[in-house]
């Protein structure tokens, strides 16, 4: 029996409750796989594991990406410090946010481990040298798991994921700890970047590889951290369209991405819209494909196959030719 993972924090645009719809039109077989705009890695967490197969996940969120590294890599050290540092008002929630925006992560990474490590160096033969240099990785993995934590408590303290406004609920972070070891064994072996989500694509696409993109979405990207303006739209669309490799992107229903992506495979779906203040709120998502993905679809999805999601899956957009042959 294989045991999925699932994300082990909320993140704006996740994708946990809409996998179902992505992974269903994935081909069976491709390597690597890569998801350029990793953020909570839904897709890839529910994607089982291939001891073939190489998976790649990358965020330009130079947090996040620690996060995702240290429950990879440090996760005994992750659990003992989740368990020391509380967060169950909104006073330790800011102040918790206040030490993360004061201390940046290359501060803590860069600067002083990179002299503290000239110095053992320069000061200390070889052998001694060896010795201080373990500590003092010792000490800059727990200053990273340290930071890697507050980032989690923040998160899992905020609003809807969003880790700048107080969530009111309960949230009992040591009940998570079982979703963060399924995640941490399903990253064992993920390659982890912290790059540019068009120069990743640009160095790893191949023709046999998949790569999903689930980048902010069109005239929301005020709700992401990371800047992408109209023009990165626009350079996401033609590098992909160069891509030798199965493409798969989860975007916001609106007329201009449909348009962007008019020779490109298009479905499309209504979900419930978590955002929303009116109860019953319907957002528009698609699924856009360089390559024919009728073949895959075993089934359309509705209501009754996935919770808390409207509609069925649906082809809006057939284009002459596809860019990907299957």
């Amino acid at each position: 029996m294989i045991t999925i993972a699932s994300p082990f924090f909320p993140w704006v645009g996740g994708k946990e409750k809409l996998s179902p719809y992505i992974l269903q039109v994935f081909p069976p077989k491709f390597n690597p796989y890569i998801e350029p705009f990793g953020g909570g890695g839904a897709i890839l967490l529910g994607l089982p594991k291939s001891p073939s197969r190489l998976d790649i996940y990358n965020d330009f969120n130079a947090d996040l990406v620690n996060l995702m590294v240290c429950v990879r890599d440090h996760l005994l050290e992750f659990l003992k410090e989740l368990g020391f540092l509380a967060n169950h008002s909104r006073a330790e929630f800011e102040d918790i946010k206040a030490l993360m925006d004061h201390q940046s992560l290359s501060k803590l990474d860069m600067e002083s481990y990179k002299r503290e490590m000239a110095v053992a160096e320069e000061c200390f033969d070889e052998k001694e040298a060896a010795e201080i240099k373990a500590i003092l990785r010792k000490k800059a993995t727990l200053r990273d798991v340290r930071r890697a934590v507050m980032f989690y408590k923040i998160s899992r303290g905020s609003f809807s994921g969003t880790r700048t406004a107080f969530g009111v609920k309960r949230n009992n972070i040591r009940s998570f700890r079982y979703q963060i070891q399924r995640a941490s064994e399903r990253l064992q072996n993920v390659v982890i970047e912290n790059k540019s989500a068009i120069d990743l694509i640009q160095e790893r696409d191949c023709p046999t590889g998949l790569i999903y993109c689930d980048p902010p979405y069109y005239e929301a990207e005020k709700l992401y951290e990371a800047v992408f303006k109209k023009r990165d739209h626009v350079r996401l669309y033609h590098t992909l369209r160069n891509c030798k490799g199965y493409v798969v992107l989860s975007y916001n229903d609106c007329p201009y991405i449909r348009n962007l992506y008019k020779d490109f495979f298009v479905l499309a779906f209504k979900r419930d819209n978590p955002m929303a203040k009116k109860q019953g709120a319907e957002y528009g998502e698609l699924i856009i494909t360089n390559y024919d993905p009728r073949p895959y679809m075993t089934k359309q999805l509705d209501l009754f196959d996935v919770p808390c999601e409207k509609g069925a899956l649906e082809i809006v957009r057939i284009p002459r030719k596809a860019l990907k042959n299957t």
